[in-house]
């Protein structure tokens, strides 16, 4: 390289680095403005996301003033329908189940929500095996944006920075545009219409443990957030814990240690919403016709909606009659 050549080979490196620069700032501005995930930082105004994956599309509609009361859990809760509560308890119900995941998103989800209404009309929460973890660790199943929830701006404009936030500004880009349409807000998604086959169960011997000790402890840390979470809410906000259904033969058999685990779980709930007004532990991990009729399930641990609406009625008699509400399932 020439001496002359030296100083024009700077210059272009640094236009490119300049212009590289600049053009960074613009996507990344745009990325903000737009607020690809709807969770309250945009510009805009654009109403709702189009976004196939509830882990990050419940943001929007968990801040969403149209709703004041929620359906948290996994995908065992999220045949409930809440256009259904909505109807039967005067409240407004949106959908925040998330597939896969346990304790400690379901805690962060209901955090979110009820930091973005000042007044809550009521919370469901589905409890199932998850909060029965004896591991104080809570190890998720599979990776989850707490950021997208959690208090720190700082943490969330981090995040933004990603070909996934740029592929949602896009997307929302052309629901601005009347180019695509957003996703339904109360977050109702009927899996039982994908096209799910015949359930034929394959019912084998069970290892339940052995038989149950004399004594078992009744400490779940999962349990111990959740009594944490609800103690902090106003005591005029309902609050239902339903245990999900399963088929029958996923229940334990008496006098087994995993029957006695399960009881201890359960009676761990039960205590998280004792006392309070308008407030219920519903269990509807039983055995009975209902869950031996193979008809009315997916699989071993997702029912259909036919069981979904009976379940609806428990939850919504629970919401306005608290413990005195007589449970038909």
């Amino acid at each position: 390289m020439t001496l002359d050549a030296a100083p024009a080979w700077g210059r272009w490196l640094a236009t490119f680095v300049a212009t590289l620069g600049v053009a960074g700032a613009l996507v990344s501005a745009l990325i903000l403005i737009v607020d690809p995930y709807d969770s309250g930082f945009g510009l805009l105004g654009i109403k709702g996301v189009s976004d196939a994956s509830p882990r990050t599309a419940n943001a929007s509609r968990a801040r969403d003033p149209a709703f004041d009361a929620a359906v948290i859990g996994n995908s065992t809760g999220q045949l409930i329908q809440p256009s259904e509560l909505s109807r039967l308890t005067g409240a407004r119900f949106v959908q925040l189940t998330t597939p896969g995941t346990g304790p400690r998103e379901q805690l962060a989800m209901m955090d979110y929500f009820v930091r973005h209404h000042p007044r809550v009309g009521a919370l469901v929460i589905t409890a199932d095996a998850g909060w029965c973890v004896r591991d104080p660790a809570l190890p998720l199943q599979h990776p989850f944006p707490f950021w997208l929830y959690g208090e720190s701006r700082l943490d969330y404009v981090t995040h933004m920075f990603s070909s996934r936030a740029l592929r949602h500004t896009g997307r929302r880009l052309m629901i601005l545009a009347g180019r695509r349409q957003p996703n339904a807000p109360d977050g109702y998604w009927d899996y039982e219409k994908e096209g799910a086959g015949e359930f034929q169960p394959v019912i084998g011997p069970r290892d339940d443990g052995g038989p149950a000790p004399a004594h078992l402890s009744e400490d779940f840390p999962g349990v111990t957030l959740l009594g944490a979470a609800i103690r902090k809410l106003p005591a005029d906000v309902p609050v239902v814990l339903f245990v999900p259904p399963v088929f029958y033969s996923m229940i334990p058999k008496a006098g087994s240690l995993a029957a006695a685990e399960e009881a201890a779980c359960k009676a761990a709930l039960r205590r998280v919403i004792a006392g309070r007004p308008r407030s219920n532990f519903v269990d509807f991990r039983i055995d009975n016709p209902l869950t031996r009729e193979r008809a009315n399930f997916m699989d071993f641990g997702h029912y259909r909606a036919i069981v979904a609406r009976k379940m609806e009625q428990g939850i919504a008699d629970s919401i306005k009659l608290g413990d005195q509400a007589k449970i038909e399932f």
